[in-house]
Formats: C-alpha cells, structure tokens, sequence
C-alpha cells in the first residue's frame, strides 16, 4: 500500500483487539511468575520478556528487506507461541529445572517478539496514519485494563493466558478480511484454526487442570539452601515438591490479586494453612466457638499469645479497671486493629484476651471469602461471623488514614507477617506502604495514649529495621533514641521451624516498671526470650539494643553498625516514597544492573548496526520515497543528524513514559487504598487518554505537528509536577471520600496526563517516515527495550531516591524530548493527501 493509504477499519480493529490480548496476556504471566518467583526474580523475567516487543521490531526491520511479512501469519503464530511457551515453561521449566528461570524469561520472550512484529509491521505500512494506529492500539489496550480484572476473578491466571492466546487469533482473522489478499486471507484461515485449538485447549485445562503451577523439585547447593532459602522461588511449592513433605492443597483460589492456596499439613491437623502466592503462611485454626478453648490454640502461638496478653485492654481487665460504659466508642478504646488478619488467629486471641472489638484490613479477598464460606467457618468457629469481628477488604495504610478521620482509637495494632510480597504485582513495582515510617505514624496516631504496637516478624535484621524505623517516628515527635527505648519491648521465640520468631512492640508512652514485669514474666512463662525490656532484660547477642537504650549509640550508629557488618545491609528506616522495607541491600540487585545494561545494548547496539548495515542499500530508495510523497529532498549529512536526533527522541520517549507511569501508579496505591484498584485506575485513564491524543494528534500536519508534539511533550512534564504536588496535599482528602468517588476523581485527574503522554510517540513516527519508512521498524524496536530500560531504572531509582525524584527525571526527559523534536525542524513534512 502507499505511503498514505488510510488503514482500513478492520485492520484498526485487529490491532486494539491484539492490543488487548497483549496487555491481559503481560498482566495474567505477572500473576504466573508472582507464585513461582519472589517478587524480584518475577519482575526481572517480565522485564524480559517485554523486552520482545523491541525485539519483535528489530527482527522486522530484518526480515522486511526479503519480503513484507502477513500480519496473519504473525498472529496466528503469536497465538500459537503462547500456548507453546507457557506449557513448556510450567511442565519443563519449572517442573524440572527451576534454577534455570532465565529459560522461562527466553520462551515468553518469543511470543512478545512475535506481538512487536505484528505491530511494527502495522505501523510501518500506515506510518503516516500513526496517530490513528496508535489510538487503537492504546484503547485496546484500555479496555484490557478494566476486563482482565473481572477475567483473572474468574479464570486462572494460566487459563487467563489461554484467552488471550485465542483473542490473539481473532485478530489475525480481522486483518486476514481487512485486505483482498488472497494470501493474507489463506493465513487467516490458518489463525481460525489456531483459534478453535487454543478454545479447545483452555476447555480442557479447565477442566482437567493438567496445566497448573508445578511443584518445584529440591535444589540444594553446597551451603545446603535451597531454592527458596536463597530468595529464588515461594517456599510453598518449594516444599511441596520435597520427596518428605506432609501438606498437600485443598484448595486453591485465583483472583485479579493473587492465588490463595488451602493447604493441610498431616503434622498439623487442628489448622490449615492460607498462602497467598505461594508465600506468607497465615492459620486458620479448628475452633468450637467457645472462648474456653482458645487458650490451647494460643499456647501453639506464644508469641503471638504474649503480644496479646500484655495489650493495654488484658491489662485493663486484670488490674480491674474494666470499662463498665459499653458504648461503641468505649468498644473501639478496648478494640484492636490487625494489618492482616488471615486466617483469624489474631481475633481468636484479641477477643480471649478482652478486646471488646477486633477490626481488620485483610488485602486478599480471598481469605475473606474463605473464611466465611459455610465449610471453612464450620472449622473456624465463624470467628469472622461475629459481631463483634469486623474484617474490611482493604489496604491497611487505607484502612488506618480512615480511622485516623474518623477519631477512632484503638489499645492494639497488631501485624503477623504482613509481608509486602503481593501488594503491587503487575506493572506497579514491587512494594507497599504497609511498613514505611509514614505507616508507622499513622499507626501511632490511631492508637489510644497508652496503646501499643506489636509487629511479629520472622528476620532479626527485619526486626532490627523496624526498631529503627520506630525510632526515628519517635525522634520526629521530639524524642531521642534513649528515650524511644523505653517505648520499644523485642521478645524472641526460640522454636526452631516456627515463622512466628520475633515481636517487637512500641507504646506511646514510655512503660512503666509495672508493665515491664508483666513483659517480662509473660515471655517467661511462655518460653521465649526476652531481647530488649526495659529495665528488665538487655540480651546484647541479638543487637545493639542495650547501646541505643544507654546513649552509647544514636540512630545513626546503630544503622552503620550493620553497614559495617562483612556483609553490609541496609537497616535504615524507609518513608513512603522509598517504600523499599523488604530489600536489606545497601545498593541496587546486580541482577537489576545487568538487565539494563543489556536492555541498553539491544536498544543502542543492535539499532546502530541495523541502521549501518541499511544505509548504503535504502539510501536511494529513501530519497526515492522523500521525492513520491512530494517533501524536498535533504542532504545525506543532515538526514543522518535527523537520524541521530530521532534515535534520541524515541530512546527519552520510551525512558519517560516509564518513569511517569510507574512512579505514579506506586504513589496511587495509598489514597486508592488497593493495589490492584490504583493500577486498573491509572492503565485505563492514561491508556485512554492517550489514544484519544493520539487520535486527536492526526489532525495536525508538518510544521504544526512538530510544534503540537512539542507542546505536548512539555505538558506532560508540567502535568507531571502538578499531580506530585496534588497528591502530596490531597492524600488524606481523598481517604475520607467513598470509593466509587476516588476512582471516579483519580481517573478524571489522568485523562490528561494521559493526552498528552499519547501524542509526542505517533507524531514522532509522522514525522520520521517519509524520508525513513523503512526503519520504522527499527524505531519501533527501540522504543520497546527503552520502555523497558525506563521500567528498570524507575525500579532501581525508586529505591536509592524515591519515587518523587523518579517522576522529576521523567518529566526532565520528556523537557529534552521536546528539544529534540525541536532540533529536528526542517526536515521533510508528512503528507496524507
């Protein structure tokens, strides 16, 4: 077709739908890897394989100098290479070799490539229609944002993928009808009966489920950890796949937030175990429903016991100040708050203790379902039944800020492993806010003026970051780290095998000598090991508590201590924009480093000898081109300075988009309160917003298209500060709004930012091709890695300077995008007559 065909509607059709597939298919492969990999590993092999949507326009550029490529055939093989890649990575891969994931990252690299291919290919048959291609392609992408929530609550995540696969095929028959090709036509059959087989496939997965989450084999090394010892993969497929293991799952539920796992373990009948994504263990206990019985569940428990026999309201009760007003205001004095109740051991032990309330934020809808289906709450006793139990699917830092408007207090805040593993799958990053010295604020502020905090962890460094976090909320209320000491109780449980090893508790005010004694006998008699009471117990093995508590060292010292250590680790305190607690390393995952540097090889490296090798041959078609679309012809010298110009344009573009989308869409976890919430809100406004720019963008030609991309550009980087500075003031406004009322506001915020964040790329592309439609492809492919290479650093930036900073270097790179463009003026005009 020539240079200024319009592209027919099908054919626009085809790639929304496509579009679509894509981003369901990258979203349901996060939840995949989310329950094989810890979060790292996961977003490293995303990484990966979005790397193929670069790769798949380089490898056009190449192929193209044979031939022009069938879009058919390209989707009927991408459908193809999904269902091909996912069976392999789950029933070899993993199920045989899971050292080798960097194998699972290569397979799902092909079916992404093949998906760039498609799209390059598109865009370089329509490059002057790029403002409507690209407005397809990101409202397809939109409407995947908001159905693959609904689809992952229903499906799997690996049937997900299945779906898409088969969508993937129906784009392949829209285009295969969108020309009078009888070849392309024939291809289109082909991706019919790709289409049946892929139907056919996920009915059968469905309802055999011989394609599911493998059981992954031991893998000692010679210190003899394992896979999951060494931060690799999720423990509980890690042990189930251990020849001497006891639990087998009895359940399982997929959701758009994570997989819950049932599991039963035969050395543990009066339990199950609730996992989410493989990780993070909570109990359900066997309860009668009488509160005689609980004391036998909590002697299981001592921890977790003692954190809750020494709370303000046990003490209320036994030195017989019990509140005789049983008003709902008094019950929320005496009430507890659990980050994370799980399985209901918490309120099982908050209620046997005195709690005249127990309130908990659950992030997993699952467990919440679970544990009030008629089966389970047979077991349970219907703990979260009672009246007296109210447990909100929410996210805790969301649930605290509402309470905090609401002037509601609480005697305890209780947390048990409240991990961050699962807050922010997908293409948010990898953390929440659960324990940031802004959530430790928060949960001081909540608490009743002799209330406390108790946090349970698993990791004495863990424990020793949280004391230092502790310290500096503290310090940030006026109170030195000797004083914060007498705030701060550390008891560890010395059973081996037992998740439940340290309890730290902070109050708000400094405990008295009586309370100490109670700290003190309570862990005697339980059998745990005081590290740090006040002026009862000082165990220097576990830290250099006493130190602090005596003066000899501030908070400084005590964060250095450790970064002096032969391994050095990072125990500082981490606010909300660092919100980095589960990483202990002082400096970037080398892993991280690698991949960007290769990321950048493959945009820079493999774009420069294409573009070497290209030159001499497609110099004089070029010019050849340049004279047909009636645009003045230009000297080799300056089209090579254009060249350079627009390599760096579309290498800031891809950087950019995704140091403002990532940053952002982190930042919008908290006043959202969900994390899969904040990321369907701001992939669907931006998504939507920018094709509706993009579209709009088509009606701009030559010079005022240059001038309207610029503009565009510098809006996003105006857009990007205003909404730094109107989320930082309007957090805690937006908590106290329903729902239905923040995402409604969110999105409307977005749309645009969303505009124009969709113009400066097609534009781009308009104004590149009628001197270079060639290498369309190769802009393309650059464009993708870069996106990547910008996921990358967001990541690794994030951590060392925050996400602020992050957002600012975005909106700096989309200031010199428009100086580029700008540098690139005079050059030939697109042309749509």
């Amino acid at each position: 077709m020539s240079l200024s065909s319009r592209p027919p509607f099908l054919l626009l059709l085809a790639i929304a739908v496509l579009s679509a597939a894509l981003l369901g298919f990258e979203v349901a492969l996060t939840r995949v890897f989310a329950v094989l990999l810890r979060y790292h590993f996961a977003f490293l092999v995303i990484s990966i394989a979005v790397c193929g949507l670069g790769v798949g326009g380089y490898a056009t550029y190449w192929l193209r100098r044979k031939r022009e490529l069938s879009l058919a055939s390209l989707a009927a093989l991408f459908a193809l290479s999904i269902a091909v890649a996912l069976a392999l990575m789950l029933r070899v891969v993993f199920a045989r070799f899971p050292e080798a994931y960097w194998l699972a990252a290569i397979l799902v690299l092909i079916p992404f490539s093949i998906g760039g291919a498609f799209l390059s290919e598109a865009f370089v048959r329509f490059s002057v229609w790029s403002g409507r291609l690209y407005a397809w392609d990101l409202a397809g992408a939109a409407s995947m944002a908001l159905i693959v929530v609904g689809v992952l609550q229903f499906l799997s995540a690996i049937n997900a993928c299945l779906l898409m696969a088969a969508l993937v095929a129906l784009a392949g028959v829209l285009v295969s009808r969108a020309t009078d090709s009888s070849v392309e036509r024939k291809k289109g059959n082909d991706a019919i009966l790709v289409g049946i087989a892929l139907i056919a496939f996920l009915g059968m997965n469905l309802k055999f489920n011989f394609l599911d989450i493998p059981a992954i084999p031991p893998r000692l090394d010679a210190d003899n950890l394992s896979l999951a010892d060494k931060g690799m993969t999720q423990p509980l497929f890690t042990e189930l796949g251990d020849p001497r293991h006891t639990s087998k799952i009895v359940d399982t539920r997929w959701s758009a937030f994570a997989r819950t796992d049932v599991v039963q373990d035969a050395a543990m009948p009066g339990s199950f175990y609730l996992y989410t994504n493989g990780n993070v263990p909570t109990n359900m206990m066997r309860w009668d429903g009488k509160m005689s019985s609980v004391k036998a569940i909590g002697a299981q428990f001592p921890l977790s016991d003692w954190a809750f026999a020494v709370a303000p309201f046990a003490r209320d009760l036994t030195s017989g100040k019990a509140i005789k007003d049983q008003t709902n205001d008094s019950k929320r004095k005496r009430g507890v708050l659990a980050i994370g109740p799980g399985g209901g051991l918490d309120a099982l032990l908050a209620l046997h203790y005195g709690a005249a309330q127990f309130d908990g934020a659950e992030i997993n809808p699952s467990i919440v379902s679970l544990m009030k289906e008629p089966k389970y709450a047979r077991f349970n006793g219907g703990i979260y039944g009672r009246q007296d139990v109210n447990i909100q699917v929410a996210d805790g830092r969301a649930f605290v800020r509402e309470a905090i408007s609401k002037k509601q207090k609480y005697a305890l805040l209780f947390s048990a492993l409240t991990k961050t593993a699962t807050a922010g799958q997908g293409m948010a990053l990898l953390e929440s806010f659960v324990y940031t010295t802004d959530a430790f604020a928060d949960y001081l502020d909540v608490l009743r003026d002799d209330g406390q905090m108790t946090i349970v962890l698993d990791s004495p460094i863990l424990t020793a970051r949280f004391c230092a976090t502790a310290i500096e909320v503290l310090r940030t209320r006026g109170v030195d780290a000797k004083t914060a000491m007498q705030q701060i109780a550390i008891v560890y449980a010395p059973q081996p095998g037992q998740p439940y090893a340290y309890a730290l508790v902070v109050q708000k005010k400094p405990f008295t000598r009586a309370q100490t004694f109670d700290l003190y006998d309570a862990a005697i008699q339980r059998g745990l090991t005081p590290v740090w009471i006040p002026k009862q117990a000082q165990n220097e093995e576990f830290g250099p508590y006493p130190q602090l508590a005596s003066g000899a060292l501030d908070l400084n010292g005590f964060i250095n201590i450790f970064r002096d250590l032969e391994n050095p680790i990072d125990i500082a305190p981490c606010p909300d924009s660092r919100p980095f607690v589960l990483d202990l390393t002082l400096t970037t995952l080398p892993v991280f480093k690698q991949l960007t540097v290769f990321a950048l090889v493959l945009a820079l490296g493999v774009l420069a000898l294409s573009w070497k090798t290209g030159r001499d041959e497609t110099q004089e078609s070029s010019l050849k081109e340049s004279a047909t679309a009636s645009t003045p012809a230009i000297s080799t010298q300056r089209k090579n300075e254009l060249d350079i110009l627009y390599v760096l344009y579309f290498l800031a573009l891809g950087v950019g988009f995704m140091l403002v989308e990532i940053p952002l869409a982190q930042k919008l976890i908290l006043p959202l309160g969900y994390p899969t919430l904040a990321l369907t809100v701001i992939l669907f406004s931006i998504l939507l917003g920018g094709g509706i720019g993009a579209w709009f963008s088509q009606r701009f030609e030559g010079e005022n298209l240059r001038r309207y991309a610029m503009l565009c550009a510098l809006g996003v980087a105006v857009a990007t500060g205003i909404g730094v500075l109107a989320l930082q003031g309007a957090g805690s406004a937006l908590l106290q709004m329903n729902i239905v009322v923040r995402c409604v506001l969110i999105a409307v915020l977005l749309l645009p930012l969303g505009f124009l964040l969709g113009t400066p790329f097609p534009s781009g592309l308009r104004l590149f091709a009628p001197t270079s439609e060639h290498k369309v492809p190769l802009i393309w492919g650059l464009n993708g890695v870069a996106s990547v290479v910008g996921s990358l650093l967001a990541a690794m930036g994030a951590k060392n300077f925050g996400f602020n900073v992050m957002l600012g270097i975005g909106a700096l790179i989309y200031i010199a995008a428009a100086a580029l463009l700008f540098l690139t003026q005079n050059a030939p005009k697109p042309d749509t007559e």
